[in-house]
């Protein structure tokens, strides 16, 4: 297979997959045909890469795990302290609701495939460290249970995108609320 074909392939497959993921937060119904439609590939090449749509959405929830991870991956580089580093999670994760979107329609589904359990134990192990150091450094009490403060960390996402859609607040402002909420709760 040469370059431009296998440059053309990408494409379609992200094609499908941002596709899928739009019309599956819209409509959980929605065929392999509309997909295939609203990406702009023929059905043909949309049964080439996705024999099922089950596999489509295990391709489009490890999609939307790894924007999460691309979209972190800055985090200790850039973070003066493990609590700014939670503040850079909560700029960083609050722009991804379509993803999470999905990924909370799943209905658990897809995450008894081992393949996305596996990603995901590894963000929730990232996650843990992460409260772990905070504790660390004194900025979390170290008698709140570290896993209950990774549930909440992950429970202020859904507030802030639920504003987002209805009340049209800005990224930036419900990543300042997430953590102020998360910071009077948590800290000495």
């Amino acid at each position: 297979m040469d370059k431009n074909t296998d440059a053309r392939i990408r494409r379609s497959h992200a094609a499908i997959v941002n596709a899928g993921r739009e019309l599956l937060n819209q409509n959980s119904e929605a065929s392999l045909t509309d997909i295939a439609g609203h990406a702009g590939v023929g059905r043909a090449t949309l049964y080439r890469l996705f024999e099922t749509k089950e596999q489509l959405v295990k391709a489009i929830a490890i999609d939307c795990l790894e924007v999460f991870d691309a979209a972190t991956a800055h985090l200790d580089t850039q973070s003066r302290s493990a609590l700014d580093a939670i503040h850079l999670l909560f700029k960083a994760i609050i722009p991804l609701a379509a993803e999470q979107q999905f990924l909370m329609n799943l209905s658990g589904l897809a995450f008894e495939d081992e393949d996305l359990q596996q990603i995901v134990k590894q963000q929730e192990t990232e996650l843990l460290h992460l409260v772990d150091l905070a504790k660390q450094e004194g900025s979390i009490d170290l008698s709140v249970p570290s896993d209950w403060i990774m549930h909440v960390i992950d429970a202020l996402f859904y507030p802030a995108w639920m504003l987002r859609q209805e009340k049209h607040y800005s990224d930036e402002a419900l990543a300042g609320l997430a953590f102020r909420t998360f910071c009077n709760g948590f800290r000495r």
